[in-house]
């Protein structure tokens, strides 16, 4: 999936300092690895006050987050890859394809989220 980091600018007015954006990775880990850490969901988001952007684990069962990145975008984008294939990559039979950046422009755009979407549309009619 293509993913624009300026999609992550607007800021979510029930969580102040984060941004209303967020991707979601994956919304659980298979129950094997359930032993090791709760099943949960992991979620990409940007941390307004520090311009990081974060992976985060929402627990199911007691409803808590935990940060387990903070960094750039590109760095955000890969780790997400990473985990998703440390918990699902062996019951999909195959290795997830990565999440790349946003270039602003066709062929790499992120038609919902870029700035640039809109002109983007406009000059492919």
């Amino acid at each position: 999936m293509i993913i624009c980091e300026y999609g992550f600018e607007k800021e979510d007015p029930y969580k102040k300092g984060y941004s209303l954006l967020e991707v979601d990775i994956y919304a659980w880990i298979p129950s094997k690895y359930q032993i090791e850490v709760a099943n949960h969901r992991l979620s990409l988001r940007k941390n307004l006050k520090t311009g990081l952007f974060e992976l985060y684990r929402y627990y199911y069962h007691n409803h808590s987050e935990e940060v387990i990145f903070q960094g750039s975008f590109e760095e955000a984008l890969k780790r997400a890859n990473e985990e998703w294939n440390k918990y699902h990559s062996e019951w999909a039979g195959k290795s997830r394809e990565p999440d790349i950046p946003c270039k602003h422009e066709p062929p790499q755009i992120d038609l919902w989220h870029c700035p640039k979407a809109k002109e983007a549309k406009r000059s492919a009619k």
